[in-house]
């Protein structure tokens, strides 16, 4: 990590804490995070799991729902809808706050 991004990083929340997230998420992920706009304080509540696309993803978010097996999702336009309270860097997801 470049000394520019952690002091970054550091504006934005406390050592301990940066240091617990860049362990859980790696230091890529968590700069990535900071510099789209992100406040880090809110990255660990924001945090969904990592899945290969919008589809996967909402089709994960969704099955927790026990939904009737007749109903035909169209996935690709629900994920559109879904995702305008989420957005994922690299396959990890992160809700809104």
């Amino acid at each position: 990590m470049l000394l520019s991004q952690a002091r970054t990083l550091l504006r934005e929340t406390d050592r301990d804490t940066l240091t617990d997230l860049i362990e859980r998420f790696g230091e890529e992920l968590v700069i990535e995070y900071c510099e789209n706009g992100y406040c880090l304080g809110d990255m660990e509540e924001a945090y969904q799991g990592k899945w290969r696309d919008d589809e996967e993803f909402v089709q994960d978010l969704v099955k927790s729902e026990d939904l009737p097996p007749y109903i035909a999702i169209d996935w690709e336009h629900t994920a559109r809808d879904i995702m305008i309270d989420y957005f994922d860097i690299d396959g990890h997801y992160f809700r809104l706050m």
